[in-house]
């Protein structure tokens, strides 16, 4: 009985010393506008639109500039987030928790993120609102407005193909150690992400006459690794005490999946 109950602690502690947590970083690229600093961004004479998508999931996260000494409009209702050719609305007459239910799994619920700033990794926050969403946004002259309202892709796990690339790279936290990273690229007619922004602005409040701003992305490439490879050197402590590491695969224009504390026996066979 000793030997048995030696044996099953055994067993339970070897399993528990390999739970590992591992990360997606998917890259993405643009047909149709500029990227500075990580950032996306489209320019013209009226607007400067900058994107930013670094998150759980990916966000559709942008803020627009009015560049103008008048007013401009946004007219959401006009305005469409497309994904592989389907159109989410950015404005149907419903309330913020029955566009949830309506969008389903891409709608996002958080706290809006703005260029420049990220919530935290693996912290996802929401709100209980019943507030209708207003239709037209006003931004006055030389201001801006931010927007967050849908995924980019609202899964747990994306799988690589059985071809895809495995590497055997130097560890980013501990270069003495080896990892294995696996990757896949794709092209914009074989992308299995492609989504548009689709915005209509005016000059008046309740105009029919639009101009209509289309910006394009695809996702190019996803890599998976051990966290720890993600991670990358610790640098030290913020002002709150937080750690702060490398995270030198981080920007603006890609976004991540973390798959956290998997048991490395069961992953080894899901990368078989």
């Amino acid at each position: 009985m000793k030997n048995l109950i030696l044996f099953t602690i055994f067993i339970v502690s070897l399993f528990t010393s390999c739970q590992k947590s591992f990360i997606q970083i998917f890259d993405t690229a643009t047909t149709n506008i500029r990227i500075s600093d990580d950032y996306y961004i489209f320019e013209n004479d009226t607007v400067k639109i900058t994107y930013s998508f670094w998150a759980s999931q990916g966000i559709m996260s942008f803020s627009v500039y009015n560049k103008l000494n008048k007013p401009i409009y946004v007219d959401w209702k006009n305005s469409s987030y497309i994904v592989n050719d389907k159109k989410l609305n950015y404005w149907i007459d419903e309330t913020q928790s029955n566009q949830a239910v309506y969008y389903g799994a891409y709608y996002y619920s958080g706290p809006v993120l703005q260029p420049g700033f990220t919530v935290n990794e693996g912290i996802q926050l929401s709100t209980s609102s019943t507030v209708k969403p207003e239709r037209i946004t006003f931004i006055p002259p030389k201001s801006y407005s931010t927007r967050s309202q849908f995924y980019l892709l609202p899964v747990n796990y994306f799988k690589l193909g059985t071809d895809c690339n495995k590497a055997i790279e130097p560890r980013n936290d501990k270069s003495r150690k080896k990892t294995k990273v696996y990757s896949e690229t794709f092209e914009l007619k074989n992308s299995p992400l492609r989504f548009r922004n689709f915005i209509a602005i005016s000059f008046t409040e309740n105009s029919q006459e639009f101009r209509f701003i289309d910006n394009e992305f695809y996702m190019i490439s996803v890599r998976e690794m051990d966290y720890r490879h993600y991670r990358g050197k610790y640098l030290g402590k913020n002002e709150d005490g937080k750690m702060i590491y490398e995270k030198p695969f981080k920007k603006k224009n890609s976004f991540y999946i973390e798959i956290d504390n998997i048991n490395c026996y069961e992953w080894r066979a899901i990368k078989k």
